[in-house]
């Protein structure tokens, strides 16, 4: 049988059979006990390890084409009819750019297995762009 993947307990200290009847048996450990439970469960019925994952990326950069209004739609106006009829029906004449916007510039990184990270970052800073470019759900068609 291949070497577990799932680190023993310290030396001399035997294990406790976890209690599988509630919750509060399952957790009485801690979530580190019940993971090493469950890993050597499943890698006595694999007959194998399990697989260790480690991804890296570098330099991933990633941008988009953007439509931007023109500038001078945005500026306060008097509250005439005109103004208000130029701006409700204005749009489909307004002139309109393509700007490409960058999401991601130049990330690297690694995620070892056995960790958990924690990625922070204001909105729109592209934290959930990266997570779906690294899980490959990325629509890269629509861009």
């Amino acid at each position: 049988m291949a070497p577990s993947s799932v680190p023993e307990e310290s030396a001399g200290q035997p294990r406790q059979p976890l209690g599988f009847g509630s919750a509060d048996e399952m957790m009485a450990q801690g979530p580190q006990a019940l993971h090493r439970e469950v890993a050597s469960k499943m890698e006595a019925a694999l007959g194998q390890a399990l697989p260790q994952l480690e991804l890296r990326f570098k330099n991933v950069t990633l941008g988009a084409d953007m439509v931007v209004a023109d500038e001078d739609a945005s500026k306060p106006e008097l509250p005439t009819i005109t103004n208000h009829v130029k701006k409700r029906y204005g749009g489909c004449c307004a002139k309109k750019a393509v700007v490409r916007r960058q999401i991601l510039k130049g990330i690297s990184g690694v995620f070892k297995p056995g960790t958990m990270t924690l990625i922070l970052g204001q909105p729109g800073s592209g934290k959930s762009a990266l997570m779906k470019l690294l899980s490959g759900r990325f629509p890269m068609e629509k861009n």
